[in-house]
C-alpha cells in the first residue's frame, strides 16, 4: 500500500503537468458546443481535400473523377448533423467552382488533378479508416449501408479529426500566448479567436477544410521556434523545417509564416556571439539552413510527389491565370467589405494594435509576429481571388489565429493595467471594489461581446441573409443582427415542433 499511494500521485501530478486548468476550460469550452454546431458534409474547397482521401482509402488508386462527380452532386444528401436542419430554410445553396471542384483532366498527364494541398487528406486518414473499417465490417454482418467512403461515420471522423487538430492548436496557441503575456489574459484571447473569428466556422460548421488544421501547425511551428530559439545547433534547425514542411503540406501559403524566423535566426548567426570567427559563423550557418531545407523536404515531400503524379512536374499547373498579384488586394484584404479581415473580423483590429504594442516586451517576437502576419496577407494578394470565393471571413488567414491572440492577450493586459493604474491612482472608498472589478471583467465581457457579435453574422451567413461571395457593408450586418435572432428563435420553434 505504501508503494502503491506515490504511484498514485505521480500519475496525478503527470496529468496536471499534460494540461492545465486552463487549457481545459479551452477543451471543455470547444467540446461542450460541439453537438449543436459539429457539421458533417463536404462542400467548397472540402471537395478537393476528400476527393484524394476517399480515392486512396477507399478505391486505392489516385484517379479522382468518380470523387469529384460525387462529391460535387451530393452535397447536401450526404450532410447530417443538428445544423443540417436548418439548410432548407436557408436562401443560400452550396455551389460548385467547376476550375477546382470539378477538375479536367491535366493535359500532360491525362489525370484529373486535385488543386488543393494533401496535407488534410493525411491527418485525417486514421481516422476515416478507422470509419472505413468499422463500415466493412457493418457490411459483413449484413448492414445494407455500404463502405463506400461517403457520408456518415466517414464525416464524422473527418470532422472530428479537423476538431481535435483545431482544438489542439488553439491549446499551443495559449502556450504561445502565455509566453508574452498573463494566463489570464491568454485564455481570454484564446477563447475569444476561437469565438470571434472566421475559425468559429470552419472549426465547426466547415470541417472539410484545411482552415482548422491550420492552428495547429502555425501554433506547433511558432510555439517550438519560441522555446527553442537562437539555437545554433543544426538538429534544431532540422526539427524548424519538420515543421516548416509541414505547415506547406497542409497549406501552401502558410510556409511564408517561417520565412521571418528563418531570417531572424540566420541573421543571428551571421552576427555570432563574439567567439567565433566570420568563417565559422557562415559554416554553421549553411549546416543549419541544409539542416532546415533537409527537413521541409521531408515533410513536404508527399506534395511533392502528389504534382508529379498529377501535372507531370513538381509543382501546380493551374488551368487558368490563377496566380495574379492585385494590389487592391492590399487594401481588400484588410477593410474591404467583401470579406475585409477588419470589418468582418473587429477584434483582429485590436489583436494587431497588441502586436505593436509587444515591442515594449520583446522587440525580437513582436517583430516576428508582425513580419509572418504581412507575409500571410501579401501571400492572400498573390491570387485573383482575395476575398476567398464563398468565404466566412478572410480565411485565408485563419493559420495566423496564435499571432491575433498573442496580439488580443498583450492588448487586454495593458489595459487592464492602465485601468488598474487609473483605479488605483483613484484611492479607496466606498465602490473602491467594485472599481477594482472592473479591469478583471474587460477580458470574459471582450471575448462574449465579440463572440456572440461573430455567431450572429455567421447565422446570417448560413441563413444566406447576406452575401456568401460578394460585399457586404457593415451597416447592413448591423441591421441584420437583431433580425437574425428573430428568425433563429422562429426556426427552432418550426425545428422543435
Amino acid at each position: 500500500m505504501k508503494q502503491s499511494e506515490p504511484a498514485g500521485e505521480n500519475r496525478r501530478s503527470m496529468t496536471r503537468a499534460l494540461l492545465t486548468r486552463p487549457e481545459w476550460l479551452i477543451l471543455l469550452s470547444l467540446f461542450s458546443v460541439a453537438p449543436f454546431l459539429l457539421t458533417f458534409w463536404v462542400h467548397g474547397d472540402g471537395i478537393g481535400y476528400v476527393a484524394c482521401l476517399r480515392s486512396a482509402v477507399v478505391e486505392r488508386n489516385l484517379d479522382l473523377s468518380n470523387e469529384f462527380e460525387h462529391l460535387a452532386s451530393h452535397i447536401q444528401a450526404d450532410a447530417w448533423g443538428v445544423p443540417t436542419l436548418f439548410l432548407s430554410s436557408s436562401s443560400h445553396r452550396p455551389g460548385i467552382d467547376p476550375t477546382f471542384h470539378a477538375p479536367q483532366p491535366d493535359p500532360v498527364t491525362g489525370r484529373v488533378p486535385s488543386y488543393f494541398s494533401v496535407g488534410p487528406a493525411i491527418a485525417w486518414a486514421p481516422a476515416y479508416l478507422a470509419a472505413h473499417g468499422l463500415m466493412i465490417l457493418r457490411g459483413v454482418t449484413g448492414s445494407a449501408e455500404g463502405a463506400n467512403g461517403y457520408g456518415g461515420l466517414y464525416y464524422l471522423a473527418i470532422a472530428l479529426s479537423s476538431l481535435v487538430f483545431g482544438a489542439a492548436g488553439l491549446l499551443l496557441a495559449y502556450r504561445f500566448t502565455a509566453l508574452a503575456a498573463p494566463r489570464r489574459e491568454a485564455l481570454w484571447s484564446v477563447l475569444t479567436m476561437a469565438g470571434a473569428s472566421p475559425l468559429l466556422y470552419y472549426l465547426y460548421l466547415a470541417p472539410s477544410y484545411s482552415h482548422a488544421l491550420t492552428v495547429f501547425t502555425s501554433g506547433a511551428f511558432l510555439l517550438y521556434w519560441w522555446r527553442t530559439r537562437h539555437a545554433d545547433r543544426a538538429a534544431t534547425w532540422f526539427r524548424w523545417g519538420l515543421l516548416a514542411g509541414v505547415l506547406f503540406l497542409v497549406r501552401w501559403n502558410d510556409v511564408v509564416l517561417a520565412i521571418p524566423v528563418f531570417a531572424v535566426e540566420a541573421s543571428r548567426l551571421l552576427r555570432g556571439d563574439g567567439t567565433r570567427r566570420t568563417g565559422a559563423s557562415i559554416r554553421l550557418l549553411l549546416a543549419c539552413v541544409s539542416a532546415a531545407g533537409l527537413g521541409f523536404i521531408l515533410t513536404a515531400s508527399p506534395q511533392f510527389g502528389a504534382w508529379q503524379y498529377f501535372h507531370g512536374q513538381p509543382w501546380v499547373r493551374y488551368p487558368v491565370d490563377y496566380i495574379d498579384f492585385t494590389p487592391d488586394g492590399w487594401w481588400g484584404t484588410l477593410f474591404s467589405s467583401r470579406h475585409g479581415l477588419f470589418v468582418w473580423t473587429p477584434v483582429a483590429l485590436l489583436a494587431v494594435a497588441g502586436l505593436f504594442r509587444l515591442f515594449r516586451r520583446d522587440r525580437e517576437l513582436a517583430g516576428v509576429c508582425l513580419a509572418a502576419l504581412l507575409l500571410l496577407v501579401a501571400s492572400n494578394c498573390t491570387v485573383r481571388d482575395w476575398w476567398g470565393g464563398a468565404s466566412f471571413g478572410m480565411r485565408r488567414l485563419v493559420s495566423g489565429t496564435p499571432l491575433f491572440a498573442l496580439g488580443f492577450a498583450v492588448f487586454l493586459d495593458d489595459v487592464r493595467m492602465a485601468l488598474a493604474q487609473r483605479t488605483a491612482r483613484r484611492g479607496g472608498g466606498v465602490g473602491a471594489g467594485s472599481a477594482s472589478l472592473g479591469p478583471r471583467l474587460l477580458a470574459p465581457l471582450a471575448f462574449f461581446g465579440f463572440s456572440v457579435w461573430n455567431l450572429l453574422l455567421l447565422a446570417q451567413y448560413a441563413l444566406g441573409m447576406i452575401s456568401h461571395s460578394g460585399p457586404v457593408s457593415l451597416t447592413t450586418i448591423a441591421a441584420n443582427q437583431p433580425r437574425v435572432v428573430v428568425r433563429l428563435v422562429r426556426l427552432a420553434g418550426e425545428v422543435l415542433k
